[in-house]
């Protein structure tokens, strides 16, 4: 492939991991075009699920987040006799269990199977817009689930660098709390479009990662049920306002977390995104 030579001096290009080649040689970068795969598709489906691999090993960098440490580990048996042993940073009750911040992972403990299989079965009524890949990020992914003696399971869910729950960030200024509310907005969005109530929405069941501004809503997933009022709305205002260094300024923060939730979760967003406009001047990004 004639092109892969640098036409600066013939060297060989090779990848830089930053979307260009580079001459190991001259040193001189270029990027290619889609002209330059004409002919070449199958080396076009390489060169994608490179650069995949390249932004996952991003996404997953834990050496940048040092605010992690651990603070206690808890050790379990298997059903086959092995030993586990969770390192973690906090750890939070479950009514009949136990929730673990590790350093890549969230893992919940539960006394029995079957509080498992709830807990799985609350979280595969989630269902997502085909238009919008990203969303099942704001939630677990459990990755393994392990049986232990005397019939207790870990469920072990991912947990991407940088999350941590809202309350270890507050108390917010008005204008952090303002995209911890949008976040929780979309949340919810998500569960109404599931047709499902999460029932646990909590400073410590939101997490929030302060470098990106994104959210997900871990806690406890048993307690889901069919969608039937405002029960997720109504906990993101009482969230919200425990979060809350001081709700009286702008006026319309104070405004919209006292009022009664909308007709639905759509509805709400939309009204929550007037209060972003007229609140706090539109949306932009404030670094925390």
């Amino acid at each position: 492939m004639e092109w892969l030579k640098c036409k600066t001096c013939g060297g060989q290009l090779e990848f830089n991991g930053s979307g260009s080649l580079e001459c190991t040689f001259c040193g001189s970068r270029t990027f290619m075009s889609d002209a330059d795969f004409r002919g070449h598709e199958e080396f076009r489906k390489k060169l994608l699920s490179y650069y995949k691999a390249e932004a996952d090993k991003k996404e997953f960098d834990y050496s940048g987040d040092t605010l992690w440490e651990c603070r206690g580990t808890s050790s379990f048996t298997t059903d086959s006799g092995q030993q586990v042993t969770v390192e973690y940073m906090e750890k939070y009750p479950l009514d009949g269990g136990m929730i673990y911040l590790a350093k890549e992972s969230v893992v919940y403990s539960f006394n029995n199977h079957r509080q498992a299989d709830l807990f799985l079965a609350g979280l595969g009524r989630l269902e997502f817009p085909e238009a919008d890949n990203k969303l099942s990020r704001c939630f677990p992914s459990v990755k393994q689930e392990i049986y232990l003696q005397e019939g207790g399971t870990l469920l072990v869910a991912e947990r991407r660098p940088h999350f941590y729950p809202a309350e270890m960030f507050a108390p917010f200024r008005s204008e952090h709390l303002a995209w911890v509310i949008s976040r929780m907005e979309n949340i919810c969005c998500t569960l109404t479009y599931s047709g499902i109530e999460h029932g646990d929405i909590t400073p410590s069941s939101v997490w929030i990662n302060p470098v990106t501004h994104e959210g997900a809503l871990f806690g406890d997933w048993r307690k889901v049920r069919t969608l039937r009022g405002y029960t997720d709305l109504t906990a993101l205002r009482r969230t919200a306002i425990e979060l809350a260094q001081d709700t009286s300024n702008p006026r319309e923060l104070y405004t919209f977390l006292n009022s009664a939730p909308r007709r639905d979760a759509f509805d709400d967003f939309a009204a929550w995104d007037q209060v972003i406009e007229k609140g706090f001047g539109g949306h932009r990004f404030v670094k925390m």
